[in-house]
């Protein structure tokens, strides 16, 4: 069965990303800037951007549809594979360039921002591939541990990224 692309979701997204790219700056810094936010340049903060935003749509997504969506349990957890496992793809993907020896130079936010709507696009049709696929007990024992995997490393990385592959240097 084809469906049509929900344009909205991917907006919605990529707003929510860009809010929570500020959302530090707006609160002035304080917890929930920190936790939602960037408080640092770090690859992590934008892979928990992409986390929270996918969260805020899906929750969007759920109220709008409820009445149509046959088990809220199966949506949940479908999106929970899909807000922990995408924002790993995407960096991956964002990495392409770099791995092939090509500095970004004065195309780095030009790239991320196109990227960061790929990002998006991709999450859509995982959910759109996705949509109704019931997973066995095991499998989604291991979302809900992938998904709070997620949660607890965003969380907690949001005040201090091990110094490693999440870091920037500058």
């Amino acid at each position: 069965m084809k469906s049509k692309f929900l344009w909205w979701k991917l907006i919605v997204g990529f707003l929510f990303f860009l809010f929570f790219h500020q959302i530090y700056a707006i609160l002035g810094g304080n917890l929930l800037g920190k936790i939602l936010g960037e408080g640092f340049e770090s690859i992590y903060t934008h892979m928990k951007m992409y986390f929270y935003s996918y969260l805020c749509m899906s929750a969007i997504e759920y109220f709008m549809r409820r009445r149509q969506i046959i088990s809220a349990g199966t949506f949940w957890t479908t999106r929970m594979l899909i807000a922990s496992a995408f924002p790993w793809m995407s960096i991956a993907i964002w990495f392409i360039p770099i791995a092939l020896g090509f500095d970004l130079g004065d195309y780095e936010l030009a790239y991320s921002l196109i990227l960061t709507v790929l990002g998006f696009y991709f999450a859509i049709r995982l959910d759109e591939g996705l949509e109704g696929v019931t997973f066995r007990p095991a499998l989604n024992a291991l979302i809900w541990l992938a998904f709070a995997a997620a949660l607890i490393t965003y969380t907690g990385f949001s005040f201090n990224v091990p110094d490693n592959f999440f870091k920037v240097v500058e």
